[in-house]
């Protein structure tokens, strides 16, 4: 017979909450610098937190911190 044990639902908990706090935070972040929310939150959705990163290396669109935009 195959059990889950409490930590493994603990886990599963876990790991549900940081991708979907990913979602979120990934539009956040995205609309600060300068990006679509919608857009960003759909590819946090499909990648999880491997986005925040990945939206990290693309320039600031908006401006306000000073970046150079060509």
């Amino acid at each position: 017979m195959n059990t889950v044990t409490l930590d493994g639902w603990i886990l599963t908990a876990l790991l549900v909450a940081v991708s979907i706090g990913s979602v979120w935070l990934a539009g956040e972040v995205a609309q600060r610098r300068g990006r679509s929310f919608r857009t960003w939150a759909w590819i946090g959705a499909a990648i999880g937190p491997f986005a925040l990163p990945l939206l990290l290396l693309f320039p600031n669109l908006d401006g306000k911190r000073g970046d150079a935009n060509p």
